[in-house]
């Protein structure tokens, strides 16, 4: 089996546990280092279309994960989609393994940032704590999803859900913490929000 029909199997895995499923037909889909991200997903009666991909590049040589953002609406503005209509999808595929530390790193870094920006609360303190005690380490090919509404947020790994956090407020500083001056990096910021180059 291919590269990229082993992608498209697993988005497809990871997107029906959560009740998503692709509707790219007629469509071309997005792919990045091996990874394949429709353009559209559908939750339920509601329709996403992909906003962007981030790739997360460490040391400048290695292409760490591909993160697909989707929105009822694309847009441009970090600050507006955060706030805006849920559902929304963060949905990642690893392009290399990861040691849970390293993914934990990666995380704990991100939300430092997006703290020191945003004065994080003691409940976004809690929900946050509760979500990345559901990491893992990861397998280059291993996908992560991140659903997003009006309730909170849960997390699914390779089409399990591994963990649902009850916090609104959560979901919102999750998509703002990647598409804020706390991202990882411009570029993946810029990819996410659909205006890299």
């Amino acid at each position: 089996m291919s590269g990229l029909r082993r992608s498209s199997l697993r988005i497809g895995l990871a997107l029906a546990a959560g009740l998503v499923g692709t509707s790219s037909a007629g469509h071309a889909d997005t792919r990045v280092g091996g990874a394949v991200f429709p353009d559209d997903l559908k939750i339920g009666n509601t329709s996403l279309k992909l906003n962007g991909v981030g790739v997360r590049v460490f040391y400048h040589l290695v292409d760490g994960y591909a993160t697909g953002l989707y929105l009822v609406s694309p847009a441009h503005d970090g600050k507006a989609i955060a706030e805006g209509p849920n559902p929304k999808v963060i949905y990642t595929e690893f392009l290399h393994d990861a040691s849970l530390e390293r993914v934990k790193d990666e995380y704990d870094s991100i939300h430092a940032r997006y703290c020191k920006l945003y004065a994080c609360s003691a409940r976004n303190e809690a929900s946050y704590a509760a979500f990345t005690g559901h990491l893992a380490a990861a397998k280059r090919g291993e996908a992560q999803l991140i659903l997003v509404t009006d309730e909170g947020v849960s997390m699914q790994r390779n089409g399990v859900v591994v963990a649902s956090i009850a916090d609104p407020s959560f979901g919102v500083g999750l998509v703002q913490s990647l598409l804020s001056a706390a991202a990882p990096t411009d570029g993946f910021r810029e990819g996410l929000l659909g205006t890299a180059n």
